[in-house]
């Protein structure tokens, strides 16, 4: 059976070739957040609300992600899953696996809170972000 045809939380067999030898490796498949539960923030309307953010992409944390990245599981937020490299974003030190928790002093809990919050800034103004990572928290000014 393909792994696309599986269902999520099925476990698969992978087989991995290293160093001449091959592994078997058991994996726990997920399944791709829908679209409501990502945001992809590549604005190139004109109109758009703010360009602060081109080039980033953010997601709702599961507790997968939670898992994944050592955070409690009650951690709000998003997690940011893309920076382009020639991103104001990149520029000011944003990364993947940030948790973004605040926009310009608002809470963020979810992709919808973020896109509101962003939505409230100007679209040349800088956005100032309370980001997690690694546990620690800072500000960064994009």
């Amino acid at each position: 059976m393909k792994i696309g045809m599986m269902a999520p939380n099925s476990t698969a067999t992978l087989k991995v070739m290293r160093n001449g030898l091959q592994h078997d490796v058991p994996v726990t498949l997920g399944e791709f957040p829908s679209t409501e539960a990502r945001a992809s923030l590549n604005h190139h309307d004109s109109a758009a609300p703010d360009k602060s953010l081109d080039g980033v992409s953010v997601e709702n944390i599961t507790p997968e992600t939670a898992q994944d990245l050592k955070l409690p599981a009650s951690t709000p937020g998003v997690v940011v899953s893309e920076v382009s490299p020639a991103s104001r974003a990149a520029d000011a030190g944003l990364k993947p696996g940030d948790v973004i928790q605040q926009v310009n002093h608002q809470s963020v809990a979810n992709v919808g809170d973020f896109s509101q919050a962003l939505g409230k800034s100007g679209k040349d103004d800088s956005v100032l972000l309370l980001v997690n990572r690694d546990g620690n928290t800072l500000f960064l000014a994009v």
